[in-house]
C-alpha cells in the first residue's frame, strides 16, 4: 500500500486522499500537483475503483503519457483500462464509437488548421465570392467561435459570413471529415439528441479528473460537467495565476462556474513551491497582487533566498543577443552545468533567431520549440495526405492536395470538370473522377482517361496493401513513396541536394514513427487510420528532447517546465504587455501579467532580465521603455547593470576568444 501521509505534504495528502465528491485543488506554479494527481489516482485503484472507471484529461500527449508511466510505476502494474488522455483524444474516441448517429460514417479524416482553411477558400470559391476580398483566416477563427459558444451569429452577421459558415458544415459532413473543435463540440451534440449514450459513458466514467483546468474552454467544461453531474465526482486542478491561452479559447472564469455547479465541493490549496528559491518566489507574489480578479494565494519555499534577480539594459537586441550568449558560456564553463539547465524566454518568435544566432556563433548546440514542426513541413503534409486519401478516398481537400502532386498532368482543367460533374450529381470528387475515368461519354478525351485510371489504380492498390500488410505498413509506405517519384519531384522543387535530403530525412522520421507505431503492443488500435488520427493529434509536440543544448522558447511554449537559469529578454512595454493585446483590449493586460509570471516561475535557481535601450523595429532603431511589470518587482531583490559600465562589442568578442580558449584546454585535458 502507498504510504500517502508519508509521500504527500498535508495539502497534497488532502488532494490525493480525498476522492468522492467534487473537488477544487488550486496548485500554485511548482507545487507539486502532478505528483499529488498521481498518488491521487493510485489511490482510487488501491481504494478498489475500477480504472476503467477513472478519466484523467490534461492538454498534451506528453503529459497525459507522463501520468500513465508515474502510475503504472506507483502501482507496479501496466494500467491498460485506466484512460490518461487529452481532451481532443477523448473527444476522438467517443466519435470513433458514436459519430454515425449524426450521419458521419466512422472511418472520418481529422482536419487540422491547414486543411480547414483549404476547404475554406474552396466554399468561398464555390460560392462565387472572389477569395481576395475575404480574410480567410479571420473566417476561421469565427467558425471556431461560433462551433464553441465564443461567438453568436446575430442579425448584424453579414449574410456572406453566415452562407460560407454554413457551407462550410456541410462541405465537411459530405467529405465526412471533422476538424479540431468538432472532437469536444460534436461528442455533446450526442449527448443532448441521444441522452441514453450520455448516461452510459457517465456510467463508465465515474471518476473524472481534469489537470491544467485554468486553461479549459468553456465547451471542454461543459463536455465534462455534463459527464459528472449524475456521480459528482469530478475533479479539477489548476491555477488561474497561469491562464495565458485566452486567444485560444481557455477560460480561467471556469473556476468560478465550477464553484457554481459544484457548490458542495471540497477546496484545497497548494501553495509549498518545491522548485524556485525565495527570491524568485517574492518577486512572482508581489508582480501577480497587481491582478485583482484571482483567487489569493501566496507561494511559499524551505528554500534558502538564493541570488538577486539579475536586471540588465543592453543598448540594442544585438548586444542582448550576444551578452546573454556570453553568461551561458561563463556559467556553462565555471559552475559545470549542462547547457539545458539555460532557457531563454521570450514573449515573441521574432526574438528568438537573434539568440539561437549566436549561441551558433560559438559552437553552443540549441533546441528551439515552436518553430516549424516536422508534421508542418510540406513534404510531410504530401505524404499524410496520401495516407488520408486511402484511408478516407471521400476527403475533397487532402484528395486535392495530392491529384498532382508529384505532377501526373491532370491539370486545373481536369479538376474543375471533377468538382462539377461532384457538384451535380451530389457526390466526392474521387467518385467523380472513378465515374470519369471509366466513362464511355466520348467527350472525355482517352488521354485525360488513362491519366486518372492510373491515379484511381494507385490509390485503390494501396488501399489494398494497407489492409493486407498489418505489422509492416512502414514498408509498404516506402513502397508509395518510391512508386510516385517522390525523389524526384523534391529535386525538381529544390537547388540544392542538401534541401532535398533534409526533406526526405523528414519523411524518413514519419516512416520511422509508423514502424514504431506498428511495434507498440499495447496499441488495441490496429487499423491505419487510428494512426493517421493519432499523427494529425500529436501535431507539434512530436519534437524530441535535447539534452544537451540551450533551450530557447516563447513565454506561452515554457508553460510546464522548469530551467535552473532562466533568461527574460526582451522585457520591454511593447513586447511585454504585448502593444498589440493592450490595442485590442486594455484588459489584457491581466494575461499579459500571468504570462510574464509564468515566465519569472519558470526559474529554479537563477533569474536574469534583460531590458533594451533600443531595439530595431523595421529599418529604425527605436528608443525602448523597460515593461511596466519591471518596475513592480520589489527593488531590493534586483541587482540592476549600471547602463554606463555595459561592455563594449569587442571586450566582448574578446572574452568569448578566451572562453573558447578555456573550453579546448579544458577538453584536451579531459582527452588526456
Amino acid at each position: 500500500m502507498i504510504d500517502l501521509k508519508n509521500e504527500l505534504n498535508n495539502e497534497q495528502y488532502l488532494g490525493a486522499s480525498t476522492i468522492e465528491g467534487p473537488v477544487l485543488i488550486i496548485a500554485g506554479a511548482g507545487s507539486g500537483k502532478t505528483r499529488m494527481l498521481t498518488y491521487r489516482i493510485a489511490h482510487m485503484l488501491e481504494s478498489g475503483i475500477d480504472a476503467k472507471n477513472i478519466l484523467a484529461l490534461t492538454f498534451t500527449n506528453k503529459a497525459a503519457t507522463e501520468m500513465s508511466d508515474r502510475i503504472d510505476q506507483l502501482t507496479k502494474t501496466k494500467q491498460k483500462n485506466l484512460s490518461s488522455t487529452t481532451f481532443h483524444s477523448f473527444g476522438l474516441g467517443l466519435l470513433k464509437q458514436h459519430i454515425q448517429h449524426l450521419g458521419w460514417k466512422n472511418n472520418f479524416t481529422i482536419y487540422d488548421a491547414t486543411d480547414k482553411i483549404t476547404l475554406i477558400k474552396q466554399v468561398v470559391l464555390n460560392i462565387g465570392i472572389p477569395l481576395d476580398s475575404v480574410d480567410v483566416r479571420e473566417l476561421g477563427e469565427m467558425i471556431s467561435k461560433v462551433k464553441t459558444n465564443r461567438a453568436i451569429i446575430t442579425e448584424k452577421t453579414g449574410e456572406q459570413t453566415k452562407l460560407i459558415i454554413s457551407e462550410y458544415e456541410k462541405h465537411l459532413k459530405a467529405y465526412n471529415a471533422v476538424d479540431f473543435d468538432d472532437l469536444i463540440v460534436k461528442p455533446q451534440e450526442i449527448f443532448v439528441k441521444f441522452p441514453d449514450i450520455l448516461d452510459k459513458t457517465a456510467n463508465q466514467f465515474q471518476y473524472i479528473l481534469v489537470d491544467e483546468f485554468q486553461d479549459t474552454s468553456i465547451s471542454q467544461y461543459n463536455l465534462i460537467k455534463d459527464l459528472a453531474k449524475k456521480s459528482r465526482n469530478l475533479c479539477v486542478v489548476g491555477d488561474d495565476d497561469q491562464s495565458i491561452y485566452s486567444w485560444r479559447g481557455a477560460n480561467y472564469q471556469n473556476i468560478v462556474m465550477f464553484e457554481q455547479d459544484f457548490p458542495e465541493r471540497k477546496e484545497i490549496m497548494l501553495e509549498r513551491n518545491y522548485r524556485s528559491s525565495k527570491t524568485i518566489l517574492e518577486a512572482a507574489n508581489n508582480l501577480i497582487i497587481n491582478n485583482k480578479e484571482r483567487k489569493e494565494k501566496k507561494l511559499w519555499t524551505e528554500s534558502n533566498k538564493g541570488a538577486s534577480i539579475y536586471l540588465m539594459h543592453p543598448s540594442t537586441g544585438e548586444l542582448e543577443a550576444s551578452l546573454v550568449t556570453q553568461q551561458i558560456i561563463d556559467q556553462h564553463l565555471s559552475e559545470n552545468r549542462s547547457l539545458s539547465d539555460f532557457a531563454i524566454l521570450s514573449r515573441t518568435n521574432a526574438l528568438i533567431p537573434s539568440f539561437e544566432a549566436a549561441l551558433m556563433e560559438r559552437d553552443i548546440e540549441t533546441r528551439v520549440t515552436g518553430t516549424q514542426s516536422l508534421f508542418d513541413r510540406k513534404e510531410t503534409r504530401d505524404i499524410i495526405s496520401y495516407l488520408k486519401v486511402i484511408a478516407n478516398p471521400d476527403d475533397d481537400v487532402n484528395l486535392l492536395r495530392i491529384i498532382n502532386t508529384p505532377r501526373r498532368g491532370i491539370g486545373r482543367i481536369t479538376v474543375e470538370k471533377l468538382r462539377k460533374l461532384a457538384d451535380n450529381r451530389n457526390m466526392s470528387l474521387y467518385s467523380s473522377l472513378c465515374y470519369m475515368a471509366t466513362s464511355t461519354d466520348p467527350s472525355i478525351k482517352e488521354g485525360t482517361k488513362k491519366k486518372l485510371i492510373k491515379f484511381m489504380e494507385l490509390i485503390e492498390y494501396y488501399t489494398r496493401k494497407f489492409e493486407d500488410e498489418e505489422g509492416q505498413r512502414n514498408q509498404v509506405l516506402r513502397m508509395l513513396i518510391k512508386s510516385i517519384n517522390y525523389r524526384d519531384y523534391l529535386i525538381e522543387l529544390n537547388d540544392t541536394e542538401k534541401a532535398v535530403n533534409f526533406k526526405l530525412k523528414g519523411i524518413d522520421i514519419l516512416c520511422g514513427m509508423l514502424a514504431k507505431w506498428e511495434r507498440n503492443p499495447f496499441n488495441k488500435d490496429k487499423d491505419m487510420q487510428a494512426w493517421i488520427n493519432r499523427i494529425a493529434l500529436i501535431g507539434k509536440e512530436n519534437q524530441e528532447d535535447n539534452k544537451g543544448a540551450v533551450n530557447l522558447m516563447t513565454m506561452h511554449a515554457s508553460k510546464g517546465l522548469e530551467f535552473d537559469t532562466v533568461f527574460l529578454v526582451g522585457i520591454e512595454d511593447h513586447i511585454i504587455p504585448s502593444q498589440r493585446s493592450l490595442e485590442e483590449d486594455p484588459k489584457n493586460i491581466d494575461e499579459e501579467r500571468r504570462l510574464f509570471y509564468v515566465a519569472i516561475t519558470r526559474a529554479k535557481r537563477k533569474l536574469i532580465i534583460s531590458s533594451c535601450r533600443k531595439r530595431q523595429r523595421g529599418k529604425d532603431l527605436i528608443l525602448s521603455l523597460q515593461s511596466r511589470f519591471i518596475d513592480e518587482l520589489p527593488p531590493a531583490l534586483i541587482d540592476e547593470q549600471d547602463p554606463n559600465k555595459i561592455a563594449s562589442t569587442t571586450e566582448i568578442k574578446s572574452g568569448f576568444s578566451a572562453l573558447k580558449e578555456r573550453l579546448a584546454r579544458m577538453q584536451q585535458n579531459n582527452e588526456k
